[in-house]
């Protein structure tokens, strides 16, 4: 079962953690979220799979998950672009770990993030790369079997995106 957190409620029975964000909090953070995503025009693509063991779910590619992404993106009316200071670089993070000593579970953490160069406003000559979207969590963390792992992870990734592209037609609704 794959648990997202936010700005919502979060209840990780393992750990005992409970998150919770008033809806004021929430509004404000969706808000800023999708700001900073006005009069982006495109993004590069990077996937990263983490594993724990090497040959750990051979059959997770990144190439296979960048195209599902980059595919999910344009259709949403976005540009895919190489990295550049003036586009966004768009990052799909997954780590898996395996959760049992038999190899049949594996724990996995997915997280998706919009990198940018920004100026920092107290210096504005200087410049640095900033996560700029999500402003509070896109991670996704769960447990699940060998079996369901490969579409588990597609899943997530291609709601991640999904997530992304919403926020950036919210932020720029004439693209």
């Amino acid at each position: 079962m794959l648990i997202r957190y936010g700005c919502i409620t979060v209840l990780l029975g393992l750990a005992g953690i409970v998150l919770a964000v008033s809806p004021s909090e929430k509004q404000q953070l969706d808000k800023f979220k999708v700001s900073t995503l006005k009069g982006l025009r495109g993004v590069a693509v990077k996937v990263i799979i983490v594993r724990d063991e090497p040959g750990t779910l051979p059959f997770l590619k990144e190439t296979a998950l960048q195209q599902e992404v980059e595919f999910a993106l344009q259709s949403a009316g976005l540009e895919i672009a190489r990295p550049t200071p003036e586009v966004g670089l768009y990052v799909v993070l997954v780590k898996v770990t395996a959760a049992t000593n038999d190899n049949l579970n594996f724990a996995m953490h997915m997280q998706s993030s919009l990198l940018q160069i920004v100026n920092l406003s107290r210096e504005t000559t200087i410049k640095t790369e900033a996560q700029t979207w999500p402003s509070f969590g896109q991670s996704r963390f769960g447990v699940t079997s060998v079996a369901n792992a490969k579409s588990t992870i597609e899943k997530t990734v291609k709601d991640q995106a999904k997530d992304f592209a919403n926020d950036w037609k919210a932020a720029n609704p004439k693209q």
